[in-house]
């Protein structure tokens, strides 16, 4: 049976990770929008020799990840360290999400009728973080559970079918970006165990069909009745340049630091120290970040948010010399994502997951930037799931099928 060696998988862990998600992000929504009339700032510091050295600091981290992985040894000889879930787990978890996504629609909507939450949709997408962003957020946690079942567990088809029903789910609370992680986690998971090239490909192709006509549909329901109409706005009331476009955040934060209208400064710390307190104990909590009051004062009046990318994160938290510091950021998480495999061999635990994740879910760096107040939120998500899924481990070991307890496989 052709197996993937270990060589092809490193590869592709170097390729598609950070570095490979990094630089499929600058193409996609940057580099391809650069325009000397509309963006001249930005477009000409990449005219002036900027192309040339990113693509230096890309090799090098590429040479950093190959020389990583190389003195790290195999990355998947996997062995289960724990139990996996039950299948009655699975359907717990499954029926927590849909209450919990009901709840958030009912705290919305005040109903539950299929045809008024469609035609509301979009009113339900905006206010669902409002005032109930725990709600989500535990749904969150439920999938960082079940993700947990398989890098301690291995991947399986059962937890494999249950993780994507979940997402499937879970997406109907207006979740895309992150969605996408855990399904890449699960491929990733996948991938650095014993596996075979026709199974992973088949797998692999289910979850990006899946979860691509997922995010295209909710998408679609986010966007306004009129978003396709050729007309011409300001990017931040463009419907298509806020989900596709963020070289005119880039450019604007270069043209704010030059004119000295903002300073360089914490803004993700002034969020951080709002970020857990609840919005009942605080009514004048802020909706929008730091980051878009500083430049786009007119969007945070109307309660929303742009998100920054990387490089005009840095730029805004540390000023114009780190222009080129996002290639240290995508060197640091490459190496977390690959000492997350290597642990998950060696020594599984949290902190080997949270490293995965870390690499995995650089998408969320690269499209929110590393000082960002909204990536803590993480942090409690994982350390819940953990504790939930001891749990739920504990709960199995008191159950007992024919003296054994469910979800362990005879020998």
């Amino acid at each position: 049976m052709n197996i993937l060696n270990d060589k092809t998988k490193k590869a592709a862990l170097i390729l598609m990770g950070p570095l490979g998600c990094y630089v499929a992000y600058q193409i996609l929504f940057i580099w391809r929008y650069l325009d000397i009339e509309k963006y001249p700032l930005l477009t000409s510091i990449y005219t002036d020799g900027a192309t040339v050295i990113e693509t230096g600091c890309a090799l090098i981290v590429a040479s950093l990840g190959f020389l990583v992985v190389r003195r790290i040894g195999p990355l998947d000889e996997f062995l289960p360290s724990r139990k996996r879930l039950s299948t009655l787990a699975h359907v717990l978890i499954i029926i927590s999400i849909l209450v919990l996504l009901a709840l958030s629609i009912y705290r919305v909507l005040g109903t539950l009728s299929p045809a008024y939450v469609l035609q509301e949709y979009q009113r339900y997408n905006f206010k669902a973080t409002d005032g109930g962003a725990w709600m989500i957020l535990a749904i969150y946690a439920a999938l960082f559970l079940q993700l947990m079942d398989m890098y301690f567990g291995g991947v399986t088809k059962k937890n494999g079918t249950f993780l994507m029903l979940s997402i499937l789910i879970a997406s109907f609370s207006g979740g895309r970006g992150i969605l996408i992680l855990f399904a890449l986690m699960f491929i990733v998971l996948l991938m650095f165990q014993r596996v075979s090239l026709m199974k992973f490909l088949i797998a692999s192709s289910l979850v990006i069909a899946s979860v691509g006509t997922s995010f295209a549909l909710i998408t679609d329901m986010r966007a306004p009745a009129d978003h396709s109409k050729p007309v011409k706005v300001a990017p931040t009331d463009s419907y298509e340049d806020l989900n596709y476009n963020a070289a005119f955040i880039s450019e604007d934060v270069l043209a704010a630091i030059k004119s000295h209208s903002i300073e360089p400064g914490a803004y993700a710390v002034e969020d951080a120290l709002v970020t857990f307190v609840p919005r009942k104990l605080m009514p004048s909590k802020p909706i929008s970040t730091a980051e878009t009051r500083a430049i786009y004062p007119d969007v945070a009046k109307r309660g929303t948010n742009i998100t920054f990318p990387l490089k005009a994160n840095l730029l805004m938290h540390l000023g114009g010399w780190a222009f080129y510091a996002d290639w240290i950021v995508v060197a640091i998480c490459q190496t977390l994502m690959i000492f997350g495999i290597a642990r998950r061999i060696s020594a599984p635990g949290i902190l080997g997951f949270a490293m995965l994740f870390c690499g995995i879910g650089f998408t969320l760096i690269a499209r929110g930037g590393i000082f960002n107040a909204r990536l803590l939120v993480i942090v409690p998500c994982i350390i819940a799931a953990y504790a939930g899924y001891r749990v739920l481990l504990r709960i199995q070991d008191g159950w007992t099928f024919g003296g054994q307890p469910p979800g362990v496989a005879t020998k």
